[in-house]
């Protein structure tokens, strides 16, 4: 991770004695502190927050195995997924206990505007886009995938507008540039 002034300049790594990997940072809203974890095929691998202003890390308790770490705007909760995608797990920083939201097929989640929904790409061909409430983790299909075609460098990517509606890449060649408004029922 590096981090460059807004007026630019030289990047600086946040970590410079750190020789581990750092994947998927994220800040908290207030940008005084990051969560980040480590390669999300390592068994060992823990989410870990930079202070910012401190430069101090601390190490999420029982994160072990866990990768992906996003904040909640309301920087109460965390939700990440084990190495194999298989769910969507939620830490809670005023009890410090993770809870499992859904056993489900998720990738690239994103927390809501106002930290009530986690939106995130579903199935094992990650064609939907779903969102979890997080007060009765109750799971909806947003938008169905199945005959887009999507691209990222990942191969595919998810992430929210500023209103909360799903942005993708779309696979049309290099020609065209598209928009898509959506609109919640």
């Amino acid at each position: 991770m590096y981090l460059i002034s807004v007026d630019g300049g030289t990047p600086h790594r946040v970590l410079p004695e750190s020789t581990e990997e750092e994947w998927d940072p994220s800040y908290s809203s207030d940008g005084s502190k990051i969560v980040f974890g480590g390669v999300p095929t390592e068994s060992n691998s823990t989410i870990k927050i930079l202070d910012l202003g401190t430069h101090q890390v601390s190490t999420v308790p029982n994160s072990s195995g866990l990768f992906s770490p996003r904040w909640s705007p309301d920087r109460r909760y965390l939700v990440a997924m084990p190495r194999d995608a298989s769910k969507l797990v939620l830490f809670d920083f005023a009890t410090q206990n993770w809870e499992e939201l859904a056993r489900i097929s998720c990738a690239f989640p994103n927390w809501s505007k106002n930290s009530d929904y986690v939106y995130f790409l579903q199935g094992p061909d990650l064609a939907s886009v779903m969102r979890l409430h997080i007060g009765d983790k109750r799971i909806e299909r947003v938008a169905d995938l199945k005959n887009l075609r999507i691209t990222g460098y990942w191969g595919i990517w998810l992430g929210l507008a500023p209103d909360d509606s799903p942005l993708l890449l779309r696979d049309t060649g290099s020609q065209d540039i598209y928009a898509l408004d959506w609109h919640i029922p």
